[in-house]
């Protein structure tokens, strides 16, 4: 069971493993790692993760989220008057912009993308841009952690477009084991019941699964191998 943890937002609350992945990299990096975020609505996870010590890059391409107003007949708080905002403005960095339709060049020891997936604006680009564009984001000996939503019914197609939904098994497909480590990834068979929110009044059901894996340092692979080669 995943725990959460209040963090002041609008929709819900942080997952409490991250905090665990926080203190994994936190540990490895000596308190000097970078973290992107996607599509994290009012700072989810970007605030916490800034408290627990990550500088972050955080990408939400709607800015009533962060600036603050109404979305569907709810008062966002901008994130400028959050919580320890200005103790941790320092070490964020928002960007109003859709991740997968930006180019972006730049590395992080850690990638996170909860219910990013599926999102409806993010419904026309293909699934495998998307995940391909986020694994490409992480650094050598870096993190990523994706949670995703499933397809209820394998086959349902018209209802549960390949772009937003993955069927079973689909996630551990776009990691290669020659680059990548998959340290835990769970799917769900069954769907769990969710009760009515704010943002998503009516009661409902989800089938998720979730991935944590560390890419290899593929540079170290790729001098043994090429120091092997000239033996020859």
């Amino acid at each position: 069971m995943i725990r959460k943890i209040d963090v002041g937002s609008v929709f819900g609350n942080a997952q409490r493993t991250s905090y665990e992945y926080m203190k994994l990299l936190n540990n490895k990096k000596n308190g000097n790692f970078k973290t992107l975020v996607i599509d994290d609505k009012d700072g989810l996870h970007m605030l916490p993760f800034a408290n627990h010590g990550s500088k972050v890059v955080m990408y939400e391409p709607n800015g009533v989220y962060i600036n603050g107003g109404i979305v569907d007949n709810i008062n966002i708080t901008p994130i400028t008057n959050r919580k320890d905002y200005n103790k941790v403005k320092d070490k964020i960095e928002i960007r109003i912009k859709n991740f997968y339709e930006t180019r972006v060049s730049e590395k992080y020891d850690f990638v996170y993308c909860y219910r990013s997936l599926h999102e409806k604006h993010n419904k026309k680009i293909p699934m495998k841009r998307k995940i391909r564009k986020l694994l490409s984001s992480v650094k050598n000996d870096g993190y990523i952690y994706i949670f995703y939503h499933m397809a209820k019914k394998e086959s349902d197609i018209s209802n549960f477009s390949r772009n937003q939904y993955l069927r079973k098994g689909e996630m551990q497909g776009y990691f290669d084991p020659k680059i990548w480590n998959i340290i835990s990834i769970v799917e769900n068979d069954h769907c769990t019941n969710h009760k009515g929110r704010s943002y998503h009044k009516k009661n409902h059901e989800h089938r998720v699964g979730h991935i944590f894996a560390k890419k290899k340092n593929t540079r170290l692979v790729h001098k043994y191998y090429y120091e092997i080669i000239g033996v020859k």
